[in-house]
Order: structure tokens, then C-alpha cells, then sequence
């Protein structure tokens, strides 16, 4: 039995950045990590944020976690250079919101 057919369930954590950028270099993808500096040259401690970069066969891509910039990458090779929304395609989000469900702080679900 493969390890689909097994289930599996993955919510980002801290376990699971160095899997994504392995991923995207088992993809193909070369990656780097960029550090931007918050804040000007009078700041004594500034604070970073952390651009994570992809670039692969004239693709580049940069987001501020591995799992972001994994799914980035994931939109584009589905939907190619011509990724943005189209006519139509919104309601998605339209459907995901009615079809939502809340839970309380122990997981019970609340009624709607």
C-alpha cells in the first residue's frame, strides 16, 4: 500500500519547511534565502524578514516561508504563466466560506 493510499495529514509547522525545500529542489528548483532589514540605518536592532527564494526554467518565486514558496510554485506549474484569477473562478472562495465550519478552542465543533 502506498503512503497515499495510507492517508496523511499535514498542517504547516515547524517540521515542515526543510521538507518543502527539499521538495522544490528535488523539483528541479534552486533555492536561496534572502535576509531584508527592517527599518533604516538608525536602528541599532532591527528586525529581518525572511524572503525565501525558488528559480527553475525562467520561473522565480519568493515568499516569506518554504511552504508558501512551495505552493507558489505548485499554482504556477498547474496553471502556467497565465495563473491569475479569470472570470468566474472567484466563487471558489464564495463556496469554501458556506461551506465553513468554527470549532472552539478544544476542537468541538460550534453550531452554525
Amino acid at each position: 500500500m502506498s503512503e497515499l493510499q495510507k492517508g496523511v495529514t499535514i498542517r504547516i509547522a515547524g517540521n515542515t519547511q526543510l521538507p518543502c525545500l527539499l521538495a522544490l529542489r528535488a523539483k528541479g528548483y534552486r533555492v536561496w534565502l534572502d535576509y531584508h532589514r527592517l527599518g533604516g540605518p538608525e536602528d541599532t536592532n532591527p528586525d529581518y524578514q525572511l524572503h525565501y527564494q525558488a528559480e527553475c526554467a525562467g520561473g522565480y518565486f519568493s515568499s516569506t516561508t518554504p511552504e508558501e514558496l512551495l505552493g507558489l510554485v505548485a499554482m504556477w506549474e498547474v496553471r502556467g504563466n497565465d495563473w491569475r484569477l479569470k472570470p468566474g473562478e472567484g466563487a471558489i472562495d464564495d463556496e469554501l466560506h458556506a461551506a465553513s465550519r468554527t470549532f472552539d478552542q478544544d476542537g468541538n465543533e460550534l453550531p452554525g
